[in-house]
Order: structure tokens, then sequence, then C-alpha cells
């Protein structure tokens, strides 16, 4: 049961797709120099709302995450380690709250006197899940958090879907440089300098699937939406910028912390970017984020 309602959280993602009740996955980061040579926390949030929002294990399932890596400016890649997911009790108070812990992948990075100059990238990716509604061989509707081709009762798919997200934050160590795309299924790639973003700045990112620029077309148009507490969410509205040439940009109108995010989805039938989901699911969905911060 766990396993269903897991994934029935990336069908809510899904079927939330660009609106405003998406769920959302990503990294913060928090600097602190007060103390040289200064430190960063990294942060792995879910939900709605920066900097967290709900906890990736739950009693309601988990997101299986495949990685969590600091990516270093020589692209050297450093384990995180994955958080511990194991639910822990609930406990109820007196005046009825219900209290759960949990792992949101608390890292403290520390710079020392000889960490390398330039960008690192703190990067964490999920595994794909899959979920099929399907009637199986006695004409029965079912749904199970499995690829087709494990289900051995399948007589007809209705629904069937793939999901893997993918999340990234930077920082820079006294000077900005440019960091290297990872080759994750679907990437945002800064084009400026995320260090020293000021309100009013233009900031542009490239966004790739499967290494090709995303494009807005007469099929469909890509987007990338911008989200902050500081502008926009109280109200329910964000920022939205069309993707050309894999290029979305924005005018930054507040301070604060914000994350940018793509949703795409590819059907699998006929898709040579995608012949590895062949007879796995119909559709796939990719999200990506980058969370960045805002100075007044």
């Amino acid at each position: 049961m766990k396993r269903i309602l897991s994934v029935l959280a990336f069908a809510f993602v899904i079927l939330g797709a660009g609106t405003a009740s998406a769920h959302m996955f990503w990294v913060t980061l928090s600097e602190s120099f007060n103390h040289k040579p200064g430190h960063i926390t990294s942060l792995l949030g879910f939900g709605h709302t920066l900097p967290f929002d709900d906890l990736l294990g739950s009693e309601a399932g988990t997101i299986d995450l495949s990685k969590y890596e600091l990516i270093g400016p020589d692209e050297s890649h450093f384990d995180l380690g994955l958080p511990d997911f194991k639910n822990t009790p609930m406990q109820t108070t007196p005046t009825g709250m219900t209290v759960n812990a949990g792992d949101l992948g608390l890292r403290k990075i520390a710079c020392t006197e000889k960490s390398a100059p330039g960008t690192y990238q703190v990067v964490s990716s999920t595994k794909t899940e899959f979920f099929t509604v399907y009637l199986d061989k006695a004409g029965k509707q079912r749904m199970v958090p499995k690829a087709m081709n494990e289900i051995k009762n399948l007589q007809k798919p209705l629904v069937s879907f793939g999901c893997q997200m993918f999340a990234k934050s930077f920082f820079a160590l006294k000077k900005w440089t440019e960091p290297k795309p990872l080759g994750f299924g679907l990437e945002i790639m800064p084009l400026d300098d995320l260090s020293n973003v000021h309100v009013g700045d233009l900031v542009r990112f490239k966004v790739t699937f499967k290494g090709k620029p995303l494009n807005s077309s007469e099929a469909g148009f890509q987007r990338m939406t911008c989200h902050s507490k500081s502008f926009g969410d109280p109200d329910k509205f964000h920022l939205d910028s069309y993707l050309f040439d894999g290029i979305a940009q924005f005018r930054m109108p507040a301070a604060g912390q914000w994350l940018s995010n793509v949703y795409v989805k590819q059907n699998v039938t006929n898709n040579p970017q995608l012949k590895d989901l062949k007879g796995k699911c119909l559709d796939f969905w990719a999200v990506a984020t980058v969370a960045f911060d805002v100075k007044p």
C-alpha cells in the first residue's frame, strides 16, 4: 500500500504539472561565511514552499532517490549519501496534532584553505518510477506501481507513465566559473552568474532534454516557471517564460529564494529518445528544478 501511495505522489506531481497544485523537488543551499573559511548547508525539499515543505519519506510513501552529489569545479563527483527514509512512528499530541520525524538530506559542506575556487553543483535525482492503470484479462480495472512489462495479467493499459525528477543548486567559492552539464535526462544550466543575482537582473537558463535544447513549437509550448515566497506564491501565481532554442529568461522582481522548474511530457511510442522505455510505459514525464537566491 505504501508503494502505491508513493507512486501516487508522483501522479500528483504529474497531473498538477505546470499548475499551482504541482509538487516540486529541489535542492536549496544556505551559505555562511561569518567564520572563515565558511561553509554551505544543503537541504532537499519536496512540495510547494521553499526552503522546505513536506518530508521525502512519510507514512504515505517515499520519493526514491538515485543520487545526491557535490560536483566540483573540476567536474569531480563526491557522494553526499542518500537520506535515510525509514519512517518513524507517527505520534499524536494532546491537542490532536500528529508529529513525524524525517531526513531531508541536511549536509554541511565546509570550506578549507585548500578548497578549489570556482562553481560547485549540488545535485540530486530520483529513480524512474512507473504507474499503470489497466484492464486485466478478466476485464477488471486495476492500478499498480509497475511498468507495463512487469504486469503478467495485462490486457489493455488505460494510463501508463514513467517519471523522473532532477534537482540542482549552485554555489561559487571566490569566483563564478561556467558549470558543465551532467548529462541529466532533463537538465537546466544557468547562463548567468547565480551567485550574485540582484533585483532587476536578467537571469537566463538553458534547458535540454536528452542532450538537445528544449524548444517551443507548433507541436506544443515548452515553459519554465519561477516561484518564490517573496513574490507570487502568496497570491498563487508565478513567473513564466517560454523556451526558445532551449533558452528561458526572467527579470527578477524581488529578493529571496527562488525556484525555477520545468515539466516535460513525452510520448514513448515511436520516440527514439525514449527507446529504452518502450514497452514499459506509454508516456514519460521529466521534472527539473534549480534553486537560487536573489539579493536586494
